[in-house]
């Protein structure tokens, strides 16, 4: 697993971790991190060889990502979105017929 620099890592967490809802899990467990990339980018905090370890970083493991945005969450809100990573690793219920 590729790991982000620690004090890398903390900085994208501070940056990216506000308000994060469960529709936030399903996009990074899908690979959808264009708007996050974009963030970083717009902030001018990161040459262009940062963003791409951090997007190779967030392709090959999205956990780091989703930790990253977890980072600054408060309890409440951790426990909701593990929850929903959770089920999504889970995979789709399948309804039982009658």
């Amino acid at each position: 697993m590729m790991r982000e620099p620690r004090d890398r890592a903390e900085l994208v967490g501070a940056l990216l971790g506000a308000d994060i809802e469960a529709d936030a899990m399903r996009r990074v467990y899908a690979g959808d991190h264009d708007d996050w990339m974009t963030a970083l980018e717009s902030t001018g905090l990161f040459d262009l060889r940062a963003l791409a370890e951090i997007a190779s970083s967030w392709a090959a493991d999205p956990r780091v990502l989703r930790d990253a945005l977890l980072a600054e969450a408060d309890e409440f809100t951790r426990r909701r979105c593990l929850a929903e990573w959770a089920a999504l690793e889970r995979g789709p219920v399948v309804a039982v017929g009658r």
